[in-house]
């Protein structure tokens, strides 16, 4: 009789971790396109188990990164709806599934079309319009920050992997690496032309046009960030070199209310591009944690 209450205790027990295993695996993901004027813009809805309406949180992925970010996005998603949370995340132009030129994958298009996906999920989707986040990973960052500092923006709350928030022209010497060789990249697309050609450091081709250049230029998120009044989380790796820590530190002064969280042996791809499961886990397991404390 003990042996047999010992074998049923323990089917019991595997058969509880089999159907919590399930529940965390349950959602559904839906690859729609939102329309946005006239531009088609690919995008993907993770929508977790029940009937909701559940908080949402919109994905802002980084410069020439696309809406998968090498499968961290996709994982980053998937962890979100374990704790509940709907999402999503979108390619602007240029990139990912996008038939957009890199040309037109300037900030205020990427904005725009970061809230059209936002009203597509709204209007299509049980997403709770009183309990919405905002997600952004390096150029993303400027993005969602850029977002949250407009007076009638929806968020409640914001999460920023590494976030660009440097100002504009700052950010443009970065990519350019020298002050003569931004002027000769923003000459090159001040021509007839159109747009310059770029490198990055990833070996990746680019288009930059002279509306990127401009609309970079006029950028300086951490002089408005004031106007949003919610909690926000900065994760940022300690091996990161692209955004550094001194910016980092500038964004947490111009937002004393934020929560940092430093992830050990992180660089810029943070295991997105790379095979660092302490350093995705982490990753995830903050944001997810954040949005379903401050979403709740």
């Amino acid at each position: 009789m003990y042996a047999f209450r010992k074998l049923a205790a323990h089917l019991l027990t595997v058969a509880t971790l089999l159907a919590a295993s399930s529940m965390a695996q349950a959602q559904t993901i839906d690859e729609v396109i939102v329309t946005n004027g006239a531009r088609a813009v690919p995008a993907t809805v993770v929508v977790p188990e029940g009937t909701g309406p559940f908080p949402a949180v919109v994905m802002n992925h980084g410069h020439g990164g696309g809406r998968q970010e090498g499968g961290g996005f996709e994982k980053l998603a998937k962890a979100l709806a374990d704790a509940g949370i709907m999402s999503i995340r979108m390619d602007f132009p240029g990139t990912g599934d996008s038939k957009e030129p890199f040309t037109e994958g300037y900030l205020s298009n990427m904005i725009s079309d970061s809230n059209a996906s936002l009203a597509y999920l709204l209007a299509n989707y049980p997403a709770d319009k009183a309990r919405l986040g905002i997600l952004g990973y390096s150029m993303g960052g400027r993005i969602a920050l850029t977002i949250a500092a407009t007076g009638d923006n929806p968020y409640k709350a914001i999460g920023l992997l590494a976030p660009s928030a440097n100002p504009g022209k700052s950010l443009l010497l970065y990519f350019a690496g020298s002050e003569a060789e931004y002027e000769r990249l923003y000459a090159e697309a001040s021509s007839d032309k159109g747009y310059a050609d770029y490198t990055t450091q990833y070996g990746q081709q680019q288009q930059l046009g002279k509306r990127w250049f401009d609309e970079m230029l006029a950028s300086s998120p951490m002089e408005t960030i004031a106007v949003y009044k919610g909690p926000m989380l900065i994760v940022h790796g300690d091996r990161d070199t692209v955004i550094k820590q001194d910016e980092v530190n500038m964004l947490a002064a111009a937002y004393p209310d934020a929560k940092m969280v430093t992830v050990p042996e992180a660089d810029h791809g943070y295991g997105f591009y790379s095979d660092q499961p302490a350093v995705t886990k982490l990753v995830h397991d903050s944001f997810a944690s954040f949005f379903a404390d401050t979403l709740k």
